[in-house]
């Protein structure tokens, strides 16, 4: 039977079709004449104009560094991206912005929000209703709320996801960085860094309450953040604290080098806080202590629960927004060859894939060292089996690969500058690694 198409239809057809239509892009930059803000030229100079006159589903670019001094309400689904380095800075005592209205959604990119100093929850986002917000390549630099929690709050139901951002600096009673609050707050983190982070209570990267059963974070990096008891309580969490009945997972990820201090002198590790009644799958994993220790309702899978990464020389590198590190001689532990899937333990990649079952005993076969006179790297092995090398430098960029070396070998080194390199020996069935030096 044919469909009859009614006038009515046509009319509902027309109206979806004009709205999609009617979506659009608004501007905000400093300099813009304000006059619509549909074009560079004349952007908005604030991005509470551009909220004010977006309609659901619209886009808001934000181009530059621009200042912001109260915070914007949103009450319908945006999309915020940044472009030309985009630098939202706060400049009074307000929250940045306030997710206040339910079955929306909300984005951010490429945004880099800073000096917010505020006295409620989540100094520059907070979500109180039924929504769901994503956070991707973000950066959040020096956020304080003094008696709220979280830089970024979630409380309600739906969806938080932060992807490739990193959180630095920033301070709260709870959860210096995100704080969740509710069952019903599912939270995906992905990619990211959590550093220099405090809080004054619990979690000092992250404080995770409530009982939602599919929230995770991997390959993300938590380290040197902070929290505060008097008593050094190490449950505190200074990098992550979990609470709630309910499984959680946390994958391809470093949780190290974080504390708990009594706010004088007293210091002791605490890299994840948990109660006893939460299910922690931890895999692929490093961290240093967890408190209370794991027990036999937990799931450990290739992992290191209790890692000393003195010699991997982890530290904070600002220009790439990464902790760096060194990769250690042989049986010492490292931020990467953990579990079977080849992938860093943590925000980086390091470029390295290597294994459980790498055969050190052939590195024992190969030496190799920097010609300061000739430029070049001299090779000398001994292994029965076609051999290539990579070089990668000391934050894990590749700058070099040699196919089938010879087994006395010289190498032109001369775009290498000083510095320490790894040297990545790789057979058709096993691989080793050699730090060297350029001088």
């Amino acid at each position: 039977m044919m469909k009859k198409i009614t006038f009515l239809s046509l009319l509902t057809c027309l109206f979806f079709t004009t709205t999609l239509l009617a979506q659009s892009t608004y501007y905000v930059k400093v300099g813009g004449d304000g006059s619509d803000g549909l074009t560079e030229a004349t952007a908005f100079t604030t991005i509470n104009d551009a909220v004010n006159n977006a309609l659901d589903g619209d886009k808001i670019i934000i181009l530059g560094a621009i200042n912001q001094s109260g915070q914007v309400s949103i009450e319908k689904s945006l999309d915020f991206e940044g472009l030309n380095d985009c630098i939202v800075t706060a400049t009074g005592s307000s929250r940045m912005y306030n997710i206040s209205n339910a079955g929306i959604a909300v984005s951010f990119s490429n945004i880099s929000f800073q000096n917010a100093s505020a006295a409620v929850q989540g100094s520059v986002v907070n979500i109180t209703q039924n929504s769901d917000v994503s956070i991707t390549n973000c950066t959040f630099k020096n956020n304080t709320t003094t008696s709220g929690n979280g830089t970024i709050f979630a409380g309600a139901t739906g969806v938080l996801t932060i992807t490739n951002s990193l959180f630095d600096g920033n301070s709260a009673p709870r959860g210096g960085a995100v704080a969740i609050a509710t069952l019903g707050r599912k939270l995906i983190v992905q990619g990211s860094t959590f550093v220099n982070n405090s809080a004054t209570n619990d979690g000092g990267a992250m404080y995770l309450a409530a009982n939602n059963t599919e929230s995770s974070i991997t390959n993300t990096t938590i380290f040197n953040n902070n929290a505060v008891n008097s008593t050094l309580n190490q449950s505190k969490g200074g990098g992550l604290r979990i609470e709630g009945t309910r499984p959680f997972l946390i994958q391809n990820s470093l949780i190290y080098g974080n504390t708990v201090t009594d706010g004088s002198t007293g210091t002791a590790d605490s890299d994840i806080g948990i109660t006893p009644a939460t299910v922690l799958s931890f895999v692929n994993s490093i961290s240093k202590k967890i408190e209370p220790a794991l027990d036999g309702s937990d799931v450990v899978t290739l992992s290191n629960m209790a890692a000393n990464l003195t010699s991997s020389n982890l530290a904070y590198d600002a220009a790439s927004g990464l902790v760096k590190y060194t990769l250690p001689t042989t049986g010492d532990d490292s931020p990467i060859d953990f579990g079977s899937d080849g992938n860093d333990v943590g925000a980086w990649n390091s470029g390295f894939t290597l294994s459980l079952d790498r055969e050190d005993f052939l590195a024992t076969q190969f030496t190799v060292f920097f010609n300061k006179a000739s430029k070049n790297l001299e090779v000398l092995h001994t292994i029965n089996a076609p051999l290539s090398v990579e070089i990668y430098n000391i934050i894990g960029a590749k700058v070099l690969t040699v196919d089938e070396v010879a087994s006395k070998q010289s190498i032109n080194a001369n775009g290498l500058k000083a510095g320490i390199y790894i040297l990545l020996g790789k057979t058709p069935e096993k691989f080793f690694s050699k730090k060297f030096i350029v001088n």
